[in-house]
């Protein structure tokens, strides 16, 4: 009976013939690295003089999954790294699924969903925001597993080191923000008395029109005074992180300084129209900037994988290869195509037909490929390219004539 890795294997050895992997960008400046379903080793600081033989590589030794460097090189085939001459690299971004809070225990699709998501913020807030990278620089790939790389081959960054890329990723994720930085004290009047004098100090909150982070966060602000408000003090309170541990009258004394009264009177409304925070009290001021620090700068930091951003010789997915995992494609797409993409429905080669397949599945399974809903549990038939999915998670076995007779 042929087993899982071979039915696999024969369904990728057919994907590569059909439909090979176009070369990346500067193909003979690249080192390529493999894993395979039938070796227990990988196999890097190759070079390809051809796309010929490059092509053939794949269709002979038909790995699991494929990978290309980040950095180029003058001799990227040498063995040892130091003698490679490292001559630049992109900067890369990956979004996965581990990395992302919220993502632990959701389904594989609900899981993608909110991942893209991650992603279209950290392109559109950061990359093409705050960063200034133009369109034409960037290529956004689904890996095929669990996440979005992104690409920036803007020649501004190419040359840049390790510690200078992680300080990038530091300004996106928001490493060592400083509240009293974003909120910065101010005196803001003098008091005088007959004996003496009293200063009284206030912060300053961001102006409309601010860029960067104080922008991102009165944008964020906004919206968590909104949140706030639909809420009772109680649920507040088991809500949010900064109000946890804080007294039921201390967080009712922070509900009255800023929703209670009148529309545009209110402490909300002063503090969004004056820029300030003179007009709520020093505790619930600082009870604010709990919530800010707490709750609200973790919502709005970008979520990347520090180690991939400030590798610079770093092997990362190619794109139109497989993923051993799960048989998807690695998907490149600019960044108007990813609000559209669907990877269970874009991702499954076309190569991989609808022939009837016999699998036994390991756990129940519901879920959609290619627009089709599949409910799955025990021994079952499905169409091919659910079969190849199905089979490289170790969600269903193959269950032939052969194995039926058995039982």
């Amino acid at each position: 009976m042929v087993t899982d890795i071979e039915f696999v294997m024969d369904r990728f050895r057919r994907y590569y013939l059909t439909s090979p992997p176009p070369p990346p960008e500067r193909f003979r400046k690249r080192e390529f690295g493999f894993m395979f379903f039938d070796r227990g080793f990988v196999q890097r600081h190759l070079e390809f003089p051809r796309t010929a033989d490059f092509h053939s590589f794949l269709q002979k030794n038909v790995p699991s999954h494929c990978y290309y460097s980040s950095a180029y090189y003058e001799f990227p085939g040498a063995e040892k790294m130091e003698d490679k001459s490292w001559l630049g690299a992109d900067l890369i971004f990956d979004l996965d699924a581990d990395h992302i809070r919220g993502a632990e225990g959701l389904s594989y699709q609900d899981m993608l969903a909110l991942v893209k998501k991650e992603m279209i913020r950290l392109l559109d807030d950061y990359l093409l925001g705050d960063l200034g990278f133009d369109e034409s620089c960037l290529k956004v790939t689904f890996s095929g597993g669990r996440g979005y790389h992104a690409h920036i081959s803007d020649p501004r960054v190419m040359s840049l080191r390790s510690h200078e890329r992680r300080e990038i990723v530091d300004y996106i994720s928001g490493t060592d923000l400083n509240v009293e930085w974003l909120m910065p004290e101010y005196s803001s009047v003098e008091k005088r008395f007959k004996t003496r004098s009293m200063v009284l100090k206030t912060r300053q909150f961001p102006a409309p029109g601010e860029g960067g982070w104080k922008g991102r966060l009165r944008i964020g602000v906004t919206g968590m005074f909104d949140e706030m408000e639909r809420m009772s003090i109680k649920e507040a309170m088991e809500h949010y992180d900064g109000l946890k541990r804080e007294k039921e009258e201390t967080v009712a004394a922070l509900w009255r300084d800023l929703f209670y009264g009148e529309p545009g009177k209110r402490g909300r409304d002063l503090m969004l129209e004056k820029s300030n925070l003179a007009d709520i009290k020093d505790k619930t001021a600082n009870l604010f900037l709990k919530l800010v620090e707490k709750d609200l700068k973790p919502r709005l930091a970008g979520q990347v994988d520090e180690p991939v951003t400030s590798d610079i010789k770093r092997l990362i997915r190619l794109p139109f290869s497989l993923h051993g995992k799960t048989g998807l494609r690695v998907v490149a797409m600019h960044r108007e195509d990813l609000e559209g993409f669907d990877p269970m429905r874009d991702a499954s080669p076309e190569v991989f037909g609808d022939e009837p397949i016999k699998v036994r599945m390991q756990r129940k399974v519901d879920i959609r490929i290619r627009g089709e809903r599949f409910v799955l549990d025990g021994d079952t038939e499905v169409p091919e390219f659910a079969a190849v999915f199905l089979i490289c998670r170790r969600e269903a076995t193959l269950f032939g004539k052969e194995e039926a007779e058995k039982n």
